[in-house]
């Protein structure tokens, strides 16, 4: 209650009683987090993992080759050993779901206690604004306007302290649950109730089943959303690698199987590793392992509206193309989000080179948010063999190696149709209207991307940037979707397409020549000094550059800043030797050279090209 009285003369004139509601007290916080709760199950999903591959070795051997006692020992011991794994399969994928569960029911209650926490905030400002006024009053003329705002705040503040209780009843229901869940799954004989549990997913069946829908990811993810989670659990911890990798199957649960296998591999190389036992492919995949689980933690501490994770971990093959590995990494859920972009690095690119390529796409992520218009999924996408040759320097003996891959198409076409599939995935497995969806590549990645446009790849803008070439003289006969193009006069690598400036031509036609026809956007053309060029390659995602990527992403074309294509009236006319010549370089020989060195020396750092 707040009584206000004035005083005038020494004699009290009027006395203005209004009950002015107590503030609103803070929500607790939530003493478990979804993120806390994301990372148990995904332990408990990397511990089924293995424990499934031992229990399918185990029954693998129990029908050994020979004959006799040792035979017959060697089979029942074996049979015992994969039914008592049994028993702990079954234990540990109820204990996934329930953690699963979890996680959801903790998301949810984030975003209630998000809105508890912004209704109290204005709640309570509106009742220290009325407290003022109240206690401001010189008579009692607003006496009836200040009691009905105080009755309307009495009202908002109760249903807001109701509130909190609900919520907190829900949070201690929550954790009450999950504990439960977890207790009842503890002994041997609990893990064997639910082995012969008659509702336990067997999945033969449900494995055959999503082999067969692989390559028609719509179908695909309308019959995963139709399973029961636990029978999505079931084939998650069974074939991790096979959910984590397939078109059609939502992003969430691609994120959920790949994490289980990162884990479990972590787990299982550590070991060979310290029992000295590591062989030299499985030391690559550790590397690999390591790499992608330290660029996550860069980001472990980052989440999405609901608290969850904001990164997703969308393909995760280790032991794919040559050694060098293969990721995608997510910032945001594709499944649902208004704008989605998929961006591809090129020459280089292997698993080691995963950080430095995920902070550009961060940067591009937060960018395209900063526009306003929707939501934002931005994914960085290597799960293709780059060549790890140098362009400009042939006759380097590791150059030499891989030129094949470098100076012919080859490994961008194999790139683009891997790069198909995975744009098919995110069509498929969309929710709601259908994503604007833009592909982005980058040198070689650009060849990659480019090829999976000629195949008619269906995203609705295609962005190629600092691109040696495209497998087309024109961007209608390219797409249908609208091309955007990102090239710096001073970038040597955007210099080798074919066209009418005399390119080399290897790879393609230059997407930023005129006679191209694509939307040339402002870039910035950087430094012409020698020491400046791979520079100049490398810094699309900054500046200029970065601003008006953000602006196709989130589909304001209205807002990109455009430049004259190459040829055309102020654009430029400079071709590689002229640009190697002005940069410092004696003759065009020696700036080749020169440029070579740079190359190499710059792609070490992965991805880079």
């Amino acid at each position: 209650m707040d009584r206000a009285r004035r005083r005038r003369g020494g004699g009290e004139l009027a006395v203005t009683l209004v009950y002015v509601p107590a503030q609103v007290p803070p929500c607790p916080p939530l003493t478990s987090t979804p993120t806390g709760a994301q990372d148990l199950a995904t332990d408990l999903r990397a511990a089924a993992i293995a424990v499934k591959n031992v229990q399918g070795r185990a029954a693998s051997v129990a029908a050994p080759a020979w004959q006799g006692d040792t035979a017959v020992a060697h089979d029942h011991a074996a049979t015992q050993v994969a039914a008592r794994l049994e028993a702990a399969e079954a234990a540990l994928d109820m204990a996934v779901t329930a953690a699963d569960r979890f996680a959801a029911r903790l998301s949810r209650l984030f975003v209630r206690l998000t809105r508890i926490n912004a209704d109290r905030a204005e709640v309570n400002e509106r009742i220290e604004e009325l407290a003022t006024e109240v206690a401001a009053a010189t008579d009692d003329s607003r006496l009836s306007e200040l009691r009905a705002r105080a009755d309307v705040l009495h009202g908002r503040a109760t249903a807001l302290r109701d509130r909190i209780e609900g919520w907190k009843a829900a949070r201690d229901q929550a954790e009450d649950d999950v504990v439960a869940a977890l207790q009842g799954l503890d002994s041997v004989a609990e893990g064997q109730a639910a082995a012969a549990d008659p509702s336990r997913p067997r999945t033969g069946d449900l494995t055959r089943q999503l082999r067969r829908l692989r390559g028609d990811p719509v179908a695909l993810a309308a019959w995963w959303r139709g399973l029961r989670r636990a029978e999505q659990e079931a084939l998650t911890t069974e074939h991790p690698g096979l959910v984590g990798n397939t078109a059609g199957v939502p992003m969430a649960d691609r994120d959920e199987a790949n994490r289980g296998e990162l884990a479990r591999d972590l787990d299982f190389y550590r070991q060979r590793d310290e029992d000295g036992q590591l062989t030299g492919k499985q030391e690559r995949a550790l590397d690999n392992a390591r790499s992608v689980d330290d660029a996550l933690d860069e980001y472990a501490d980052q989440t999405d509206d609901t608290g969850a994770h904001l990164t997703t971990l969308l393909a995760f093959t280790p032991d794919l193309h040559s050694g060098d590995g293969g990721v995608a990494v997510g910032f945001g859920d594709p499944d649902t989000a208004d704008h989605v972009s998929v961006n591809v690095p090129g020459l280089t690119t292997d698993t080691s080179s995963v950080g430095s390529n995920l902070d550009k796409t961060y940067d591009l992520h937060l960018a395209a948010l900063e526009e306003e218009r929707g939501s934002v999924a931005t994914v960085y996408w290597a799960d293709y063999d780059a060549p790890s040759g140098n362009p400009l320097n042939p006759l380097d003996p590791l150059g030499q190696a891989d030129f094949d891959g470098v100076a012919l198409t080859g490994k961008a076409e194999a790139g683009g149709e891997r790069f198909s599939d995975f744009v098919d995935g995110v069509r498929g497995s969309d929710q709601g209207p259908p994503a604007h969806l833009t592909a982005i590549g980058h040198s070689y990645g650009s060849t990659a991307v480019g090829h999976a446009l000629a195949d008619g790849v269906p995203v609705d803008d295609a962005v190629l940037l600092g691109s040696p070439g495209v497998p087309a003289d024109t961007a209608g006969e390219l797409t249908e979707a609208d091309v955007w193009v990102g090239s710096k006069d001073h970038d040597p690598v955007s210099l080798l397409g074919g066209g009418d400036r005399g390119g080399l031509g290897a790879l393609g036609h230059d997407p930023a020549d005129t006679a191209f026809g694509g939307t040339r956007f402002e870039t910035g053309d950087g430094a012409l000094r020698a020491e400046e060029l791979l520079h100049n390659h490398t810094s699309y995602f900054t500046g200029t550059s970065l601003a008006n990527l953000a602006h196709v992403v989130a589909g304001a074309d209205d807002e990109v800043s455009e430049q004259p294509p190459r040829g055309a009236p102020g654009g430029s006319h400079l071709t590689l030797p002229e640009l190697l010549v002005a940069a410092g370089s004696a003759t065009a020989a020696e700036g080749i050279a020169d440029a070579a060195a740079w190359t190499w020396e710059h792609s070490k750092l992965g991805g880079m090209l």
